[in-house]
């Protein structure tokens, strides 16, 4: 695989506020991207997952414009998880902008506020395209013509609110109810819907946001996506939204996906709409098996997400992931301009 350039940074997003009250928004965000072959390759820093042939903040090749891939991360997780399909979107042409959402992501501290107000992320990723596609070293060398979005897990329903489905979260409680589950948040922060009633009388932050869960937070730029193992939030859609997506959408499952069983989440999508195309990438894979691994190999086998039933090879499910994405992608861009 080509070397490929990597480079971080942080915006801030005016219009909305950060979970504290008191200023604006964040969205840290990370990019990788063709690279200009270098003689003396810099490594980027130190991080929690593999970084593989990036090379820290190498010289975009001289093409006019380059096509993007908008990148959603898991609930708690960093766009840095899913760097072996970024670094694979990037050995073949694409910009690849991820965000990590705040309240949401491993790279600051958990809040509940970023585990309950799942809408927030799609803006997120509206407001990186628009921001570093204008201005610092990504300005008018981003092709918003070929936009695309891929998320993983709660990503998945990132990605598809940003096509235009429609949040509810009264089909989420009528899903939850009719299908006993009790549980008040995920794994990474199990209590989180504990905290809602609080939030309700004493932050004007989270008040505003739990306003506006049902707004449409699609973005016309966005002209395919792919949704990998989504998670059970996007039970929280409106039926008849997803039955009305005209946008190519591509999904990406295991069958051994205990945190997004795709009984629950990847088939009911598809149920929903028989445009959308389902891939299984095997009956032992699971939900982690779609996260990169870590740069302290000694966790292989013994941390959760760094784990995968016998038999599987992660690194192999991982080729085969990106080439149905990078074909999807293409496909999408030869139907379009058939």
């Amino acid at each position: 695989m080509a070397i490929c350039g990597y480079r971080t940074g942080v915006i801030w997003d005016a219009s909305r506020s950060n979970w504290q009250n008191n200023a604006d928004r964040p969205i840290a965000w990370s990019a990788w991207y063709p690279a200009e072959d270098v003689e003396k390759a810099e490594r980027p820093p130190g991080q929690f997952f593999e970084l593989g042939n990036a090379i820290w903040e190498a010289t975009l090749p001289p093409k006019e414009k380059f096509p993007v891939i908008l990148l959603s991360h898991g609930t708690g997780g960093t766009a840095e998880s899913l760097g072996w399909l970024a670094r694979a979107l990037a050995s073949e042409g694409y910009v690849v902008l991820g965000a990590n959402h705040h309240g949401n992501t491993g790279l600051e501290p958990y809040l509940p506020e970023g585990f309950l107000c799942w809408w927030e992320r799609a803006p997120d990723l509206s407001v990186l395209l628009s921001e570093i596609g204008s201005k610092g070293f990504f300005a008018d060398r981003l092709d918003f013509d070929q936009v695309a979005a891929v998320g993983f897990s709660l990503g998945g329903y990132t990605v598809l609110a940003l096509s235009g489905a429609q949040t509810s979260l009264h089909e989420f409680d009528v899903w939850c109810r009719a299908s006993e589950i009790t549980e008040c948040g995920p794994k990474e922060f199990p209590n989180a819907a504990a905290s809602i009633p609080t939030l309700i009388k004493t932050s004007d932050a989270f008040r505003v946001s739990w306003a506006r869960h049902g707004n449409d937070y699609s973005d016309v730029r966005i002209k395919s996506v792919v949704a990998i193992a989504p998670a059970p939030p996007i039970r929280s859609f409106v039926p008849a939204s997803i039955a009305e997506l005209q946008l190519p959408v591509v999904i990406l499952t295991g069958g051994a996906d205990d945190e997004g069983p795709s009984e629950h989440c990847a088939d009911w999508l598809v149920s929903q709409n028989d445009r959308f195309h389902l891939h299984c990438l095997g009956g032992h894979v699971g939900h982690y098996t779609f996260l990169d691994f870590p740069s302290d190999k000694s966790l292989i086998g013994k941390a959760d997400i760094f784990s995968d039933h016998e038999g599987v090879d992660r690194r192999k499910v991982h080729e085969q992931a990106a080439e149905i994405v990078i074909q999807s992608l293409r496909t999408a861009v030869s139907k379009r301009d058939a």
